[in-house]
C-alpha cells in the first residue's frame, strides 16, 4: 500500500511542476491554460510573453498560438485541479513545520499526517486523536495521507466547491446562469430560474463535452484514414519504381556497353521523381502528425477533467474547450494527390538500342478506385457476344488514362476450372470493352485486374443463361411451332 501510495503522489507532484522552470504550481505561481489545452505557471508565461513582444505567445510545448487581451496572463483561465490538488501535495510533502500548511482543526502549522473526509480538511496527529475520541466527531472517517488515492482526491475537491458570497457548499447547477449555486442563491438570486440538482448539471455538460469530442474524434478517425491511403500510395509507387528499376537492370546487363550510361541516367531519374514524393509525403505526414498530435493532447485533457467529475472546472474551462474542439475538429487541409503517379520502364527493341534505349511511362490509375460497368458483368447469353468496360480511375476518382495500364479479365468456371476467351479493346481514353461469349450456361468466376491488382468489386460472379430467354414472346412461340 505504501509503495502504491508513494506512486500516486510522485505522478501526481509530477503534474504539478510547470515543464518550462521545473518549479511547482502554488498560489503566487498560478498554473494557466493555453488555447491549445496546455498549461504552464504564470510566472513563465509572462516572460514568455514579453518575451515574444506581447498580444500572443507561442505554446513552448507545441508552438500553437494563444492571444492574450492586453498582454494580460490572467485572461486565461487557470486550471483550477492543479490550484487544488496542491494543497493535498503541500500537506502529504510538508515534513517540517515551517513547510507544512495549517491544520484544518487547530489551525498550527504542523506535518499533517491525516484526513477527515466529513470536515474535508487536513489535520495534525493531535487533532486526528481528537477526532477518534471525542463524541461530537463520531462517525468521522479519518484516513492517513498516506493511504490517499485518487478517489479521495476526488472527493475533496468536490467538497471544495463552495459558494462565494454565502460560503455553504454548492448544490445545484442554474442553466440560465451556467454556474454552481448553494442553497441560499437558489432560494434567493436564482429562485425564478431553471435550476437542476449538482449531479444533473454534471451530467448535462458530460454528455456536452463527449458529444463535442465524438467530433474530434471522428475527425482524428478520418484524418487516419487519409494518412493510410498515403502510406498505401507512397507503397505503390515505391514499388512500381523499384519494378522499373530492375528493368532498367535486367536492360543493362543484356547490353553491357551501351546500356551502362543509359542505366544511370534513367535511375538517376526514378530517384529524383521519388525523392520528390517523398519530400511531399513527409510534409504530408508530419502535418498530420501535428494534427493527431494536438488531438490526442487534447482528448487526453478532456478525459483527465470528466474523470474527476468536478462541474466547476468543467466550466471554468468549457469556453476554451469549445474553442479548442472547433479547431480540432477541422477537416484536414492536407492535399491527398501529391502529385501521385506510378512509373514503368519500357525499353525499346534491342535492334534499335543505339537510337533509343528506352523511356519512363507514368500512369495515375488506382487500381481499388478503378470501376466497371455493363449488363455483361453480372449476366450473360448462352452462344451470345456479352460485353462490360472497365474504367481506369485516379485517386480523384477521375477517369485516367496511361499506355503502361495492364488490363487483365479472368472468365472461369468454377466447375470445370475452363476459361473463356477474352477479348479487350483499348479505346486510349481509359476505357476497355470487354468482350467474352459464353457457350454455356451457369456460374463463372470473373477477375479484373490492374497491374496485378484488384478493381473495385472484383472478384464478380456471372451467370450466363439460355439463349431461348432472350428471345422475344413472339420469337420464342414461332420457334416452338416449329419444334
Amino acid at each position: 500500500m505504501a509503495a502504491q501510495c508513494r506512486s500516486f503522489f510522485d505522478d501526481v507532484k509530477k503534474e504539478l511542476e510547470c515543464c518550462v522552470c521545473q518549479e511547482q504550481f502554488d498560489e503566487n505561481n498560478e498554473p494557466r491554460i493555453l488555447k491549445c489545452l496546455h498549461t504552464f505557471c504564470k510566472s513563465c508565461l509572462e516572460r514568455w510573453l514579453r518575451q515574444q513582444g506581447g498580444k500572443q505567445l507561442s505554446c513552448p510545448t507545441c508552438r500553437q498560438i494563444t492571444e492574450c487581451p492586453n498582454n494580460n496572463i490572467n485572461s486565461l483561465p487557470s486550471n483550477l485541479f492543479y490550484k487544488q490538488m496542491v494543497g493535498i501535495v503541500e500537506a502529504y510533502s510538508g515534513n517540517r513545520q515551517k513547510d507544512s500548511p495549517q491544520c484544518g482543526s487547530c489551525d498550527e502549522r504542523k506535518p499533517l499526517k491525516f484526513y477527515c473526509s466529513e470536515c474535508n480538511c487536513f489535520l495534525c496527529e493531535e487533532c486526528s486523536m481528537a477526532h477518534k475520541k471525542l463524541k461530537v466527531f463520531s462517525g468521522h472517517y479519518v484516513k492517513e495521507i498516506g493511504n490517499f488515492v485518487s478517489s479521495d482526491a476526488q472527493d475533496y475537491f468536490r467538497k471544495l466547491n463552495v459558494c462565494k458570497e454565502h460560503k455553504d457548499q454548492v448544490r445545484f447547477y442554474c442553466n440560465q446562469c451556467v454556474t454552481c449555486i448553494c442553497r441560499d442563491c437558489a432560494i434567493l438570486e436564482h429562485r425564478d430560474h431553471n435550476f437542476v440538482s449538482i449531479d444533473k448539471g454534471l451530467d448535462k455538460k458530460r454528455s456536452e463535452i463527449e458529444t463535442k469530442m465524438g467530433n474530434v474524434l471522428e475527425n482524428g478517425s478520418r484524418l487516419r484514414k487519409k494518412k493510410e491511403f498515403l502510406e498505401e500510395q507512397r507503397m505503390r509507387m515505391s514499388k512500381s519504381i523499384e519494378k522499373a528499376k530492375d528493368e532498367v537492370h535486367r536492360v543493362a546487363k543484356r547490353n553491357i556497353a551501351l546500356i551502362r550510361q543509359h542505366e544511370s541516367s534513367v535511375t538517376e531519374q526514378l530517384n529524383k521523381q521519388r525523392d520528390v514524393f517523398e519530400a511531399e509525403f513527409l510534409n504530408a505526414v508530419f502535418r498530420m502528425d501535428k494534427k493527431l498530435t494536438d488531438i490526442g493532447s487534447g482528448l487526453e485533457f478532456c478525459n483527465n477533467v470528466l474523470r474527476r467529475n468536478n462541474l466547476p472546472e468543467i466550466l471554468n474551462v468549457e469556453e476554451i474547450l469549445e474553442q479548442r474542439f472547433k479547431e480540432l475538429s477541422k477537416p484536414s487541409d492536407v492535399n491527398m494527390e501529391l502529385n501521385y503517379f506510378e512509373v514503368k520502364y519500357v525499353p525499346n527493341d534491342f535492334s534499335s538500342v543505339k537510337e533509343s534505349l528506352g523511356k519512363l511511362f507514368k500512369t495515375k490509375t488506382v487500381p481499388s478506385l478503378s470501376e466497371a460497368e455493363g449488363k455483361g458483368l453480372t449476366e450473360g447469353s448462352q452462344g451470345e457476344n456479352c460485353t462490360f468496360t472497365v474504367i481506369t480511375k485516379d485517386s480523384r476518382g477521375n477517369r485516367t488514362y496511361s499506355a503502361i495500364d495492364e488490363v487483365i479479365v479472368d472468365i472461369k468456371s468454377p466447375k470445370s476450372g475452363a476459361a473463356l476467351k477474352v477479348n479487350i479493346r483499348d479505346s486510349h481514353d481509359g476505357c476497355y470493352e470487354v468482350t467474352y461469349r459464353p457457350e454455356t450456361t451457369g456460374e463463372f468466376n470473373m477477375s479484373i485486374t490492374i497491374a496485378g491488382e484488384a478493381i473495385r468489386g472484383s472478384p464478380f460472379r456471372i451467370n450466363n443463361l439460355p439463349w431461348k430467354k432472350y428471345l422475344s414472346n413472339g420469337l420464342r412461340n414461332f420457334l416452338s411451332l416449329l419444334m
